[in-house]
């Protein structure tokens, strides 16, 4: 049996943001006017109980993402307001966004395929920079256990 260990991560960048998009944003307790809260756009589609298959959207903004915004205007409003969510801020305004797919599917615990979909959204052409990432836990070296390196493989649709 395996012990290989891997982590996957996707960071994006829309060209206007000054920062990657590499986590989720929200606010803590004192910035919101409703408690700890997530200010993105996304949906778990579909998921198996065992979770050896999952998909999920992203909805990334083509404009500079309001990190700013969310957290001076909620920190505006009291507990009697509504909140002011993503989708206040005009950032997908005349559709100018991306959708994000990621799904997951396992066929061994070793063997993982993840496929990545992004389509724009907006009426123009648009560039979006994609960084996936892989981490994985290096025990193959350690000598203990008798095992080759992961290897990782690319493969883009025809």
């Amino acid at each position: 049996m395996s012990t290989v260990v891997c982590a996957f991560a996707l960071a994006l960048w829309n060209g206007a943001d000054p920062i990657l998009k590499e986590r989720l944003f929200g606010l803590t307790g004192p910035q919101g006017n409703h408690g700890e809260d997530v200010k993105e756009l996304y949906y778990y589609q579909d998921a198996t109980p065992t979770h050896s298959y999952c998909r999920a959207l992203y909805k990334y903004p083509q404009c500079p993402y309001p990190y700013q915004q969310l957290i001076d205007e909620n920190g505006r409003r009291g507990r009697d307001q509504p909140e002011f969510e993503l989708l206040d801020s005009g950032v997908f305004a005349e559709e100018r966004y991306f959708d994000v797919s990621v799904e997951y599917a396992k066929a061994t615990p070793t063997d993982i395929l993840i496929r990545l979909t992004i389509a724009n959204r907006g009426p123009q052409a648009a560039d979006i920079h994609v960084l996936p990432t892989l981490w994985f836990r290096n025990t193959w070296s350690w000598g203990a256990i008798e095992e080759d390196p992961p290897r990782a493989r690319a493969s883009v649709p025809a």
